[in-house]
Formats: C-alpha cells, sequence, structure tokens
C-alpha cells in the first residue's frame, strides 16, 4: 500500500510545487514513486508529458491512490484551504507544511496547521513538519521564523535555500541530477528527516 505525503500551504508562492517534484525524483532513486496534484489546474498536472522517471498520477480522490502500485506518493495541494483537506490529510501518511520565512507566510500557515493538529486528533499517527523553504541566505529573519514556528509543536525540518537551481529543476530530473552540491546536501537532509519521521 503506497505511503501518501501530502505538501500543504494555504498561501501560494512558498514552493509546494517545486518541493513537491524534487522530493518525488529523489524518492524515486529508491523506490517507485509518483506524484498528483489535487488542483486539477495546478503547474503538476501541466508537467504530465514533460517530466520523465516519475509518475503524475490524475487525482481521484485518496483512496484510489492508496491502491496505486507505488510506494510513495506525493500530493501536490492547492494555495488554499479547500474543503477536503481534512479527509485528505486523515487519508496521508505525513503532511509536510513547507514556508517562507516571512511574516505574512508564518501568520498564514496557521490555518493550515490547525487543520494537521484536528486530523491529527482523529489519526494520532499522522506525522507532520514544517519546512522553511525558499530561505533567503544570511537573512536574520529565519531564526526569528523558526521561533514564532516553535509555538506549533510540529518538528521544524531541513532549510531549503533560495537557489536558482530550484527554478530549473521541473525538466531535469530535480535537484539530485545537477551539480549544485548544496542545494543536493539540503535535499538529502530533508528526505533523511521525512523518513525518519515516517
Amino acid at each position: 500500500m503506497a505511503k501518501l505525503i501530502a505538501i500543504a500551504h494555504q498561501k501560494g508562492g512558498v514552493g509546494k510545487s517545486t518541493l513537491a517534484l524534487n522530493l518525488a525524483y529523489r524518492f524515486s532513486k529508491e523506490v517507485k514513486t509518483a506524484l498528483t496534484d489535487t488542483d486539477p489546474q495546478g503547474s503538476t498536472m501541466q508537467l504530465r508529458d514533460i517530466v520523465e522517471g516519475i509518475d503524475i498520477l490524475e487525482y481521484e480522490g485518496t483512496s484510489s491512490l492508496k491502491t496505486k502500485p507505488y510506494d510513495v506518493i506525493f500530493i501536490d495541494t492547492p494555495p488554499y484551504l479547500i474543503e477536503n483537506m481534512i479527509p485528505l490529510f486523515l487519508a496521508s501518511d505525513f503532511v509536510l507544511i513547507p514556508t517562507k520565512a516571512g511574516v505574512t507566510d508564518i501568520m498564514a500557515i496557521r490555518a493550515t496547521i490547525e487543520l494537521v493538529k484536528e486530523a491529527q486528533k482523529k489519526k494520532p499517527e499522522l506525522k507532520a513538519g514544517i519546512v522553511l523553504n525558499m530561505v533567503k541566505p544570511r537573512a536574520n529573519i529565519t531564526s526569528e521564523a523558526k521561533k514564532e514556528l516553535e509555538v506549533f509543536d510540529l518538528p521544524i525540518l531541513a532549510e531549503i535555500r533560495d537557489r536558482v537551481v530550484f527554478n530549473n529543476t521541473f525538466l531535469s530530473g530535480g535537484i539530485s541530477t545537477g551539480s549544485d552540491q548544496q542545494a543536493i546536501q539540503e535535499l538529502e537532509q530533508l528526505t533523511k528527516e521525512i523518513l525518519n519521521l515516517l
């Protein structure tokens, strides 16, 4: 039965789709991996005929995903909270919540975390974590953001820095195939931390 990893944050522009694709590429090196998008207009579905090495599936609900012949399926979500978010979280094994270190991003994360916590009350084994994504180098706001995020009592995972290479990964097979060793190391660390929590 496939492990489902949802990537969710109600705010747009936090890098959900790029992160979902890169994690799917990374996981596909070791296990049979697929990617889907709950937003039919999402950028992930538009890549279906272009991306190689991972399968991009039409989203037909979580119950059908569990029966697909994959080890891991990443679920990209839209930049707003949809009414079926709680059922999506309840069907998932892990929820990854990417956020930038900006004030508005931290404020916006609350609603997503509240839904995750609500799902965890019904499904205590549901794991979740926050990843600071698109982090600006040498920005003092990053340490401040971490302090703000600590109140939510969820693990804060590896930082993913804001690198040009991430914008060029949709067609290249992901960060892992590139030459930016720091980007590869950050993705490896995030992968390791997700696996440890799973």
